[in-house]
Order: structure tokens, then sequence, then C-alpha cells
């Protein structure tokens, strides 16, 4: 009888320790997994964020080793359209302007409230050493000059009419592009003698083109949110994104390394 309860408790003894190395085997894998940072995450964010978002992610996926950022710019009107044609395509969205975040949170495509993590203003971007003498908005009236625009679907296009109103400006412009890097494009190829852009447009551009400076009382703020979206295939990497974007951090290098305003 000694000897067969003896053999029992053994048996016992034996099932519980595999039971236990089976369950520390399985912790131990879960946690592998959680603590894997692979993966994609699509960003489709206003072009006038091309230079500082491309630096942004560069930072990011050294954070996360094994992450992809993928970045689609354009303008924020055919962006918002486009991840409303298809959903999935993007898990962010940063936007040059309010209405066309606003324009999704309507939807129902925006997960939670989008947050402002900057703001910008507008410069008139001019070929390089300012031949044509530019000196104000009411400048490009001058018949004299070519004038190109951003579409006036698109915020910059918004902004800029704002400012010729402002200033009553009549200008016809040579030609409307869909977004403010191909604006800003006509003149630093030669097309065109002077454009309304971003002012972080023309400091990206280098020595490209020339920036011709408008007064802040005289200019027009963009502000600029950001949001994950809720058919994001990445839900995590999608959150970790927004919340790199508007650390205090994030903030500073786009506001002191790419001409942003505080948000």
């Amino acid at each position: 009888m000694r000897r067969r309860n003896a053999a029992l408790v053994f048996v016992i003894g034996v099932a519980l320790a595999a039971c236990g190395s089976s369950s520390k085997s399985d912790n131990t894998s879960s946690s592998t997994t959680t603590g894997d940072s692979g993966g994609t995450v699509n960003v489709f964010a206003a072009s006038s964020l091309t230079a500082a978002f491309t630096d942004l992610g560069k930072q990011f996926e050294a954070a996360h080793p094994g992450t992809k950022v993928n970045l689609n710019f354009d303008s924020s009107t055919i962006l918002a359209q486009q991840i409303q044609d298809t959903p999935g395509k993007a898990d962010v969205f940063a936007s040059a302007d309010q209405k066309n975040m606003q324009k999704l949170a309507d939807a129902g495509v925006v997960t939670g409230s989008p947050t402002v993590f900057a703001k910008n203003q507008m410069e008139i971007a001019v070929e390089p050493g300012n031949p044509q003498h530019v000196k104000t908005v009411a400048d490009l009236a001058q018949p004299n000059l070519t004038v190109v625009l951003c579409a006036s679907e698109a915020p910059c296009g918004k902004y800029a009419d704002q400012l010729l109103e402002q200033d009553n400006a009549k200008v016809t412009p040579k030609s409307r592009e869909l977004n403010a890097s191909a604006t800003l494009g006509k003149v630093s190829s030669g097309d065109a003698d002077a454009a309304i852009v971003y002012v972080t447009d023309v400091n990206g551009a280098g020595g490209d083109v020339s920036g011709v400076v408008i007064p802040t009382g005289q200019n027009v703020v963009a502000t600029l949110p950001i949001a994950a979206l809720k058919n994001t295939k990445n839900a995590t990497l999608a959150g970790e994104w927004v919340d790199f974007v508007t650390s205090s951090a994030s903030e500073k290098t786009l506001q002191q390394q790419y001409g942003f305003l505080a948000p």
C-alpha cells in the first residue's frame, strides 16, 4: 500500500510539473508576441508635411524595430476622399485643415477626437533671389507676373484665395495645381514667377526658391489635426504613431526644424 501511494504521489507530481512547464512556456510565447513592434502603419498626410513626416517616419521606425511607416502625401481634400472611398487603405490621417478632418469625423471614419499637433502659415514663394521684386501679396496682381496657386478645393488654395481677397488683389493664375508641393514645383522649375504656399514648403525647398514673408497680422493660419481611423488594420500601431507625432519632442522638431507653429 505504501509503495502504491508513493507511486501515485510521484505521478501526480510529474503531472503538475508538466502543467507548470506548459503554462510558463505559453506565457513566454504570449509575452514575445505582445512585445513585437513589427508591422506597417499607412499614414495619409497633407503634402505640406512631406519633409517633416519623412523625418519623423525614420525616427519612428528606428524606435520601433521591424516597423514600416508608409507615407502618402497629397492635398487633404484628395486624401479625405480616398479614405472614404477605400476603407482600410489608411490607418492615420493628418490634415492641413480642420474641414477635411471634420468631414471624416462626421462620416464616422475617425477614431476618438482628432488632435491638433501643429499650425502653419502662408508665404509667397518666388524664384531664387526674387528677380521680380515681389514684396507683398498685392504685388501678385501685377500683369507681368506669372502666378500659380493650389486648386481652389485644396486647403492651400482656399487659404491663398482668402489672402488675395483680404488684399483685394485680382490674380488670374497660370494654373491651379493639385497640392502645395506641385504648386511650389512650378516656381522651382521656372514655370512661374511666384506662388502662395505654406511657410514650411518654402523652408523645405532649400535654395530652389526664395520666400517673401507675409506679416502675421495679415496672414492666414492653418490648423493641422491628426487622428487614427476606424478601419485601420493595425489599431495599436496607428495609435502609437499619433502619440509619437503629438509628443512634445515631435512638436519641437516640427517647429524648430520645419517652421510649423505651436498647436
